[in-house]
């Protein structure tokens, strides 16, 4: 895992941001081993903002730590993966539901402006980009729905999934798909569609939780 030097602001969000974007780079995968020494020498910093960060993203699920063996990036049953993209999914679909009654014509164009950009790293065949990309998306529609606590809960289960999305082949089999499903859920907004858009948004998380569940199984067997 690359790791560059960190300014003093803010370190433990830096870190936790550094590890974020080794997991959606596929840097990090489930079981992988964290080792704080080596972070915080890379990265330029002492233990401190390196353990709080470690700390924070066990608290959220993103890693587990054991005892005298040290801590890893979780890893994901077929069961667990179902689970979470269901919740994810009814999740979303309160947060389309309440981002369309307040969002306005600017807010949707800034969701427009990152599904324009989906589509053109659909094109270019950039699959990071693109994870990239759909996590933007997501994370300013959430802010949208201008629900803090649901917004929060989503971020949260989405940084859990962030180690899956990398392992995701729906990115690469379905970049085109991805980017009209996106376009789809901006049309029906504009158009004061709620309950089409929130039925939209349900399928199309459910739809990618059905991918990693098929890669999780194809992995375990491997």
């Amino acid at each position: 895992m690359k790791v560059l030097p960190l300014k003093r602001e803010s370190l433990r969000d830096a870190v936790i941001r550094t590890i974020e974007e080794a997991l959606l780079n596929g840097e990090l995968r489930p079981g992988d081993r964290i080792i704080e020494s080596d972070l915080a020498e890379q990265a330029g910093i002492s233990r401190g903002p390196v353990r709080e960060a470690i700390r924070q993203l066990i608290g959220e699920g993103v890693l587990v730590g054991y005892p005298s063996h040290g801590t890893f990036v979780a890893q994901w049953g077929p069961h667990a993966v179902e689970e979470a993209y269901t919740l994810r999914a009814v999740l979303e679909r309160l947060a389309i539901e309440r981002a369309s009654e307040r969002a306005t014509p600017e807010e949707i164009d800034g969701l427009q402006s990152t599904v324009d950009e989906m589509g053109r790293q659909a094109q270019q065949g950039d699959i990071r980009a693109l994870v990239r990309l759909d996590v933007r998306f997501h994370e300013q529609l959430y802010a949208l729905s201008q629900h803090a606590l649901l917004q929060r809960t989503l971020s949260q289960l989405r940084r859990q999934l962030y180690c899956l999305l990398a392992m995701d082949s729906g990115f690469a089999l379905h970049r085109t798909e991805i980017a009209a499903d996106h376009q789809l859920i901006i049309d029906l907004l504009r158009d004061h569609n709620t309950a089409q858009a929130a039925a939209a948004i349900e399928a199309h998380v459910i739809a990618a939780g059905r991918e990693v569940v098929a890669q999780v199984q194809e992995s375990a067997h491997a």
